[in-house]
């Protein structure tokens, strides 16, 4: 159930209820209020006319104390609903009012009691003198004071059973405005590409909604973060999968034209290294996914730079091979360890792998790679024809390839190997080389990232 119909029918249920209660109320004390009004009257009357019983006396004999004529206008007066009635010590009864001659006597009886006088009941009021018996009683019709409560309430209902509907149309209409905001981000959010990464803006909500838009937005970011990272971590595989499934395929290849066993088992031998390569770069590739992820953060191994060369490498030398290009490794002099670094070899070699992929590739045929390793830093350097100057800043973009390359390639190589050397401290700058104003090949360097 939306939240709109929650709140009008919510509002539909308590305006009536609170209505109801409201009349229920208003009946109670009104009752009380008018009882307590009669009530107090019909005691001062009793009383004054107590008193007023030495006034009247005994009437003579053979004449009834008659009840003064009324004259005048009597307004809206109905007196046949309040009636007094006075008795003398011997029980006569003094003819004071009509009305209330058929009060009965009901000696004994003092203070209020109800009774039925002619089949409608009364309420009475019995004041006794205890020296001589002498009685006063003044007595109302209650139905009276029912009409009255009646016409109070009906006064207050009937103007209701109009003003009710119209003020829940109001209500149901407020709440539907109000609500406008939320129903106009719902749909945007259920009309919003996956893929847009611009949040909403939260000045577009009420202020009530403004933290929920914003923990929306930051929603809404960690996922854009997730899918594209994922979104990466796929063509990352499938960039970096195909050279070492190209290497397996010609390896198969070889192993199928075997002519003997000894050749048979050298090439099964180098089918099932592949492989294992194969499953090494598929760990690499989700070593790199957690690290980007944040799942791990710092390295304690120190790097074995001849190791990480070597795989690097041998995953290279099918490639090297076809593209008749040599690679050669230089070292520093013994006892000088090449830049000092802890890491992921796994990594690095993917790092090291890329550029010397990158190389080879853009290398002419019959052309060299040479690898330096410094205790600063790793060049590699080609016989290539380099890149225009303007594009050097941007090679390590993803899917960024130099316009008129004709080797395959989908911009991620440079990337990923930028990547890495960002996760271990390290930098990859690229550079032409010119000799005698003429260029000479390209080369891309690995240092440490400079500080402060």
């Amino acid at each position: 159930m939306s939240l709109q119909r929650r709140l009008i029918i919510a509002v539909l249920v308590a305006a009536p209820f609170a209505w109801l209660l409201t009349i229920g109320v208003t009946y109670f004390r009104a009752q009380q209020e008018i009882n307590e009004l009669y009530d107090t009257d019909m005691v001062r009357m009793a009383e004054h006319l107590y008193d007023l019983l030495d006034v009247f006396g005994a009437p003579p004999p053979g004449r009834v104390a008659t009840a003064p004529p009324k004259v005048g206008d009597l307004g809206q007066a109905h007196l046949g609903d309040l009636a007094v009635a006075a008795w003398l010590p011997d029980g006569r009864a003094l003819r004071i009012d009509p009305d209330g001659d058929p009060l009965p006597r009901q000696p004994g009886v003092q203070g209020f009691t109800n009774t039925d006088v002619e089949n409608v009941t009364w309420r009475v009021y019995y004041l006794e003198n205890s020296i001589d018996a002498s009685r006063v009683a003044v007595g109302q019709r209650l139905g009276e004071r029912e009409e009255l409560v009646s016409s109070y309430l009906l006064g207050q209902i009937l103007p209701w059973l109009f003003a009710l509907p119209l003020l829940l149309l109001m209500l149901v209409g407020g709440v539907r405005q109000a609500l406008k905001p939320v129903n106009a981000l719902s749909m945007a959010l259920e009309r919003r590409n996956p893929n847009d990464p611009v949040p909403i803006d939260p000045s577009l909500a009420p202020g009530e909604l403004r933290p929920l838009v914003v923990a929306m937005n930051r929603l809404l970011g960690r996922v854009a973060s997730a899918i594209e990272h994922e979104r990466r971590l796929t063509a990352d595989a499938a960039h970096e999968l195909r050279t070492p499934l190209a290497a397996l395929h010609v390896q198969w290849e070889v192993a199928q034209r075997a002519v003997n066993v000894e050749e048979r088992a050298e090439a099964d031998a180098k089918v099932a290294l592949g492989i294992q390569r194969l499953n090494r770069l598929v760990s690499q590739l989700l070593a790199m996914s957690r690290l980007e992820s944040g799942t791990k953060t710092s390295f304690s191994d120190t790097a074995n730079w001849p190791e990480i060369s070597g795989h690097a490498l041998s995953d290279s030398l099918w490639l090297a091979t076809s593209k008749q290009v040599d690679v050669e490794l230089f070292w520093p002099d013994d006892g000088i360890a090449p830049l000092p670094l802890t890491g992921d070899e796994h990594l690095l070699g993917l790092m090291l792998r890329n550029l010397l992929d990158n190389a080879i590739r853009y290398s002419p045929p019959g052309g060299m790679v040479a690898v330096h390793f410094k205790p600063d830093g790793i060049t590699l350097t080609d016989q290539g024809t380099g890149v225009p100057p303007d594009l050097l800043a941007r090679l390590g973009d993803r899917f960024f390839r130099a316009p008129g390359q004709q080797e395959s390639g989908s911009g991620l190589g440079l990337s990923i190997a930028k990547r890495v050397a960002s996760m271990h401290g390290l930098s990859i700058a690229f550079a032409n080389l010119h000799q005698d104003g003429k260029s000479s090949g390209f080369q891309a360097t690995i240092s440490r990232l400079t500080t402060g």
